[in-house]
């Protein structure tokens, strides 16, 4: 008896990914992803929903100095919307994006996205297959005041103090809140790519369970297994790292409190995994220990590497992760995908030019400004 039970837990585990989330959905995309990265050519894994893709294409400049993105998004107005169900999504896409974040790279906008980690690095499938209390993209840091007081929580205080009335505020869940902020804090920093945004969460079942959040001390080998009962590929946990390049720290060493973890904090860019892997930190630059692990050990230095001055691949695996991420604990068919209110990705291509000195593409201040000031209008504090 002892044994088929074994065997049917086992079988549990196996299945549970195909079934129980739309995550698991997306894990078919990890080895899709997997296989262009080594030779396999183009996977078709770009059917990323109507958010479409932060791509790298020369268009058309039909501002004179206001990029034109390429973006067919823009600015997406209630007005035009074409699901009733996305309708009150809106202001509070607004609520975040403008009265939140100031329509730029803020500290808050930043936070969201750790936050949006935090909310949903809680689920596992060993406690979904064990039918024992489990954590999900659910919102639950904004339903139970408590759960932010913990140690690992430290320093979202703030976030989760400007989100907390939203949900009451707008009539909506949590869980919904929470997710739209971590997609739209990508998006407040120039670079971030559009992710596709669901919606419909109900409320939080319960606490998230304590002890499941990775720590900045964990070896490799604890961040994968960890990652995997989420239900991620190893090409998943490099690429939601990459994060960590809008990031500061300010608890992990309160002596360097506030310095950034890389040169390049308000935008989303790829110099984190540059410069995490040299050998030494540049100047101000603050870098974890289990980054600079997952850098150089050999189950994950290749991911590592490759986004590496690689923008474009960083892109598409971050946002399938993210994707993933952010729907840990639910169905597809449960949920409404509203990407249509998503406002355009600032392209940084397109707001580069040739360094005088070294010619490598840089992203120029007044070209950069002049996108936000376009692409970001409704939503700027004076």
């Amino acid at each position: 008896m002892h044994r088929i039970l074994t065997f049917v837990l086992a079988l549990a585990l196996l299945i549970l990914p195909i079934l129980a989330t739309p995550s698991r959905l997306r894990l078919p995309g990890s080895a899709l992803r997997l296989a262009r990265k080594h030779g396999g050519g183009e996977t078709g894994d770009d059917d990323d929903g109507p958010g479409g893709d932060n791509d790298n294409d020369d268009d058309s400049n039909a501002d004179g100095n206001i990029p034109d993105l390429g973006d067919s998004a823009g600015i997406p107005d209630v007005a035009n919307a074409t699901n009733a169900a996305c309708v009150p999504f809106y202001p509070v896409r607004d609520a975040i994006l403008g009265g939140v974040f100031g329509g730029r790279c803020t500290d808050l906008a930043r936070a969201s996205v750790r936050l949006a980690f935090h909310d949903a690095g809680t689920f596992s499938l060993r406690l979904a297959a064990l039918g024992k209390p489990n954590g999900a993209a659910d919102g639950s840091l904004l339903w139970d005041p408590q759960e932010v007081l913990r140690d690992e929580n430290n320093g979202l205080q703030d976030i989760v103090a400007a989100l907390a009335p939203l949900p009451q505020r707008f009539n909506v869940s949590p869980g919904d809140v929470l997710q739209l902020a971590g997609v739209l804090g990508v998006l407040a920093c120039p670079g971030g790519p559009r992710i596709d945004a669901w919606v419909g969460r109900p409320l939080p079942a319960n606490k998230a369970p304590n002890g499941l959040l990775p720590s900045p001390n964990d070896s490799v080998d604890s961040l994968l297994g960890r990652f995997a009962d989420m239900g991620f590929a190893p090409v998943d946990l490099i690429a939601l790292i990459g994060a960590h390049g809008t990031a500061r720290q300010r608890f992990v060493d309160p002596a360097m409190a506030g310095e950034a973890m890389d040169t390049t904090i308000d935008l989303w860019d790829v110099n984190f995994y540059r410069d995490t892997n040299v050998a030494t930190a540049p100047h101000n630059v603050f870098r974890l220990a289990s980054d600079v692990n997952l850098a150089h050990n050999a189950s994950t230095k290749a991911f590592f590497h490759e986004y590496i001055d690689n923008q474009p691949d960083w892109d598409q695996d971050y946002r399938a992760a993210h994707l993933l991420m952010s729907t840990l604990g639910y169905k597809t068919t449960e949920l409404v995908n509203c990407t249509e209110l998503m406002p355009a990705s600032i392209n940084l291509t397109r707001v580069s030019m040739p360094d005088t000195v070294s010619g490598k593409a840089v992203v120029d201040p007044g070209l950069l400004e002049a996108a936000i000031q376009k692409y970001r209008a409704p939503w700027l504090k004076p």
